[in-house]
C-alpha cells in the first residue's frame, strides 16, 4: 500500500474544513481562508455538513476532556485545528496524515501562527504501515497514557485495511495503555439520515474519491464489536452526537431544524475502546 492509493481521500480534508467556518471552533476561519487562497482543488463544498462536523468535533473534544489524558495520537488529522488547540494547553500532541497535507497543514500554521508549538509535531505517515505509524514513539513518554483520535478514515478503508490500522493501534495501547476514541465506526443507517440533510451527498463524495463505498461501513454496532474485539479491543462507552445539541453554534447560526437534524445527531456515534483486560500486556 502506497500513499498514491489515498492521494483522492486527502480532497476530503477541504470538504470538512469548509463546515467548520459555521462554528465557534477557534482557528477554523483562519484555516479555512488559507485553504481556499492554497489549495486548488475542486470539491463540493456544503456548509449544511456543519452541525455534523461540530458535534463529531466538539463530542470527541468532551471524551477526550474527561479522559485526563495529555498525550494524543491524531490519525488524519487534515485541517482540523484540534492538535493546535491542545498544543496551547500544554498537551503533547502527534499528528499524522499524509504528505501533502501535512505539508500544508505545516506552512498554513506558520502563518497563522508565526510559530508552531514545539509540543505539537505533525508528522507524515500512512497509518496502515507499521513503520510509518511507530514515528510516535519519539515523542510519547512510555510511562503515560495516550489517547488515540481519528475522525473521517477508517470509512474509506476496506475491513482489511481497518484491521491494519487497528493492529497498530493496539501495539501502541499495549505499551502505554489508554484509549481510541473514534467516530469512523458510525452504522450504514447513518448515511440514510445524513442523506435527508444533505441531499446526495455519497455521491458527491464518491466522485471526489473511489474509496467512498458503502460496503467498507459497519451494518451496525454488534459488528463493531466483533470486528473490533477479534484484535483485542473491548468498547467501553459509545456516545450520540446528539449528547453535544445544545452547544452546537451552526444550528443557532444556520437556523437548522427539524426532525432531520435530530435524527442525523441520533445515528451517528463516537466510541471508546480499550484493549481487552485479557490481553493487556
Amino acid at each position: 500500500m502506497n500513499n498514491q492509493d489515498f492521494n483522492s481521500v486527502s480532497s476530503t480534508a477541504i470538504v470538512t474544513s469548509y463546515p467548520r467556518i459555521f462554528t465557534d471552533i477557534p482557528y477554523e476561519k483562519e484555516i479555512y481562508n488559507w485553504v481556499k487562497k492554497n489549495c486548488h482543488e475542486t470539491v463540493t463544498l456544503n456548509k449544511m455538513m456543519a452541525p455534523e462536523i461540530e458535534a463529531r468535533y466538539k463530542l470527541i473534544n468532551k471524551i477526550l476532556n474527561n479522559s485526563k489524558i495529555t498525550q494524543i495520537l491524531e490519525l488524519a488529522s487534515g485541517y482540523s485545528g484540534r492538535g493546535l488547540i491542545y498544543s496551547e494547553k500544554g498537551y503533547c500532541y502527534v499528528e499524522m496524515d499524509l504528505d501533502a497535507i501535512v505539508k500544508n497543514k505545516i506552512n498554513l500554521l506558520k502563518e497563522i501562527k508565526k510559530e508552531i508549538p514545539a509540543n505539537l509535531k505533525i508528522l507524515s505517515s500512512n497509518v496502515l504501515r507499521k513503520e510509518d505509524f511507530n514515528q510516535y514513539k519519539n515523542y510519547f513518554q512510555k510511562e503515560e497514557p495516550v489517547a488515540i483520535i481519528n475522525e473521517g478514515l477508517l470509512r474509506y478503508l476496506t475491513f482489511e485495511e481497518k484491521k491494519l490500522v487497528a493492529e497498530n493501534i493496539y501495539h501502541l495501547l499495549s505499551v502505554h495503555g489508554g484509549i481510541w476514541i473514534t467516530s469512523d465506526v458510525t452504522p450504514k443507517k447513518f448515511s440514510a439520515s445524513q442523506e435527508k440533510v444533505i441531499p446526495n451527498f455519497e455521491s458527491e463524495l464518491s466522485q471526489i474519491t473511489s474509496r467512498n463505498n458503502l460496503n467498507n461501513r459497519f451494518e451496525n454496532i454488534n459488528q463493531v464489536k466483533d470486528f473490533f474485539g477479534k484484535i483485542g479491543f473491548e468498547i467501553k462507552e459509545i456516545h450520540k452526537f446528539k449528547e453535544v445539541k445544545e452547544n452546537l453554534y451552526s444550528l443557532k447560526l444556520l437556523n437548522i431544524t427539524g426532525d432531520s437534524i435530530d435524527q442525523t445527531l441520533e445515528d451517528a456515534i463516537v466510541v471508546v475502546m480499550t484493549l481487552k483486560e485479557k490481553r493487556k500486556r
